[in-house]
């Protein structure tokens, strides 16, 4: 039996982790998704269209390319083969390499309209980021620098969503400002607004917790910290704050966190969903 529509684009996008520009694209381009239309011609989901899209993702995560999901959907007995990811990756590299931008620019807005962000990020651009940061040639830095200035320059023009819950976005320790810009993509790609309030300042967090009105807080950690630094944070800190970040599992083991911790602001999502308010 076939389920009613009653989801609208908005609720879908929360409830599968895929923005509504991508799921349109989905749509227009390979014909994965088929919702019905209200009478005045807005999208509307069933629950079978959100189990089709979470079937998608499956793929997605396997490496598969979106192209090629829709033969896999049709058939009884899908054969994988190759890691769409690896070839993102490759074709990332060729492109910085041979500091053609334009490309480049191209590649990455054309990842960024069909993919889910949190994919995108680990899958391409954080492989690819650590792959830049480790060349050696006369011209790595020139690469480097020039590829990283194009990605961050791109990813802040791609920050347009205007509604959802409102999350800060802070750095502590040694953590370089790119990380900030990624996890505001992550988070849009979550349906949230994000404000980047930089390195944190503990002096001024309280003036901004009041003025700035944001939701939750989530800070980035760095190397360098101490566990007298989180002790001294625990009272300055808003109730609704998450520490993020590669990092914190270090001092995860240390057992300095006083905090919830995730590695991604999607496992956030995924583990403390009700008090960070993504759904």
């Amino acid at each position: 039996m076939v389920s009613d529509p009653k989801y609208p684009i908005r609720d879908v996008a929360r409830l599968t982790g895929i923005n509504p520009v991508t799921l349109r694209a989905w749509q227009r381009r390979y014909g994965l998704l088929k919702p019905a239309r209200t009478e005045k011609g807005h999208r509307l989901y069933s629950e079978q269209d959100v189990s089709t899209i979470r079937h998608i993702l499956h793929w997605l995560e396997q490496g598969v390319s979106i192209g090629q999901v829709k033969g896999l959907l049709e058939t009884a007995s899908p054969q994988v083969s190759g890691s769409n990811w690896e070839q993102a990756q490759s074709q990332l590299m060729d492109s910085a390499l041979q500091l053609n931008l334009g490309r480049l620019e191209a590649d990455l807005l054309e990842l960024a309209s069909l993919y889910p962000a949190e994919l995108i990020l680990r899958k391409v651009i954080e492989p690819w980021l650590l792959a830049l940061a480790q060349l050696h040639r006369p011209d790595a830095q020139l690469i480097e620098q020039s590829s990283r200035a194009l990605l961050m320059r791109l990813l802040h023009q791609l920050l347009t969503i205007k509604t959802g819950p409102v999350i800060a976005v802070a750095r502590v320790g040694q953590v370089r400002e790119h990380h900030a810009v990624l996890t505001q993509f992550e988070l849009q790609g979550l349906e949230c607004r994000s404000l980047d309030l930089g390195m944190l300042d503990p002096h001024t967090l309280p003036l901004a917790v009041g003025r700035l009105k944001f939701d939750a807080l989530v800070l980035i950690l760095g190397a360098g910290l101490s566990q007298s630094w989180f002790t001294e944070m625990d009272s300055v800190l808003p109730k609704r704050c998450f520490y993020t970040g590669e990092l914190g599992t270090i001092y995860q083991q240390q057992s300095w966190l006083n905090r919830s911790y995730s590695a991604s602001v999607s496992d956030i999502k995924r583990e403390h969903d009700a008090s960070f308010s993504l759904v």
